[in-house]
């Protein structure tokens, strides 16, 4: 079992005709896919036309070759989302998913080629169109006594400034509280994030 992605059924079908194809049109299609997501997040890769001449090449019918073009698309998106190394994706297409020694070589090296350009472009482009433009915070200590300086509790109060990028551009805010705790652990996956961004530089 994988960390960066689930086998399912579907994903299995999608692999067996990954296994099917030959290994240069494969390196084709995986690049032209990659090159797609370098560029814009969910688009088309091809043109309905493009997809029929795609068909015939490949000798695919029209649900193998969308099943082929999702589970190509999936196995890269879900690599950038996890910023999966190389070795990593090349282990896991050889040994759980089974794939053709041949055929796995190939979608790793695709990815090795575009892997940080990427998820350069994921960094920059969201999939929400609400957006944080600002955050301030607010210490704030609490205490059941003025006396007893042992049951002082503090707290922070996050006030987080987002930003609606879909249309109007309008402002709201959400406001967080939490103690010493929560804001640890908020950190450490903060930390987490940024140490997996930084691995493909």
């Amino acid at each position: 079992m994988t960390s960066w992605i689930t086998l399912t059924p579907r994903l299995r079908e999608g692999l067996d005709i990954v296994d099917r194809i030959d290994s240069g049109k494969l390196r084709l299609l995986a690049s032209r896919i990659c090159q797609n997501l370098q560029t814009s997040v969910g688009g088309n890769v091809f043109t309905p036309s493009q997809e029929e001449k795609l068909s015939v090449s490949l000798e695919l019918n029209k649900t193998e070759l969308s099943l082929l073009l999702d589970t190509t698309t999936l196995i890269y998106a879900q690599a950038a989302y996890h910023v999966v190394q190389p070795a990593l994706m090349e282990s896991d297409m050889k040994e759980t998913f089974a794939l053709q020694h041949e055929k796995a070589d190939v979608l790793v090296q695709i990815w090795a080629t575009y892997a940080k350009s990427i998820v350069d472009e994921l960094r920059q482009k969201s999939i929400f169109p609400v957006q944080v433009t600002e955050i301030n915070w607010n210490l704030n200590v609490q205490s059941s006594s003025t006396v007893v300086a042992k049951d002082m509790r503090p707290t922070v109060t996050l006030q987080v400034g987002l930003t609606d990028t879909s249309s109007d551009q309008s402002k709201s805010s959400l406001t967080i509280e939490t103690d010493k705790t929560g804001l640890l652990e908020l950190y450490d996956n903060l930390e987490k994030i940024q140490m997996q961004l930084d691995s493909l530089k």
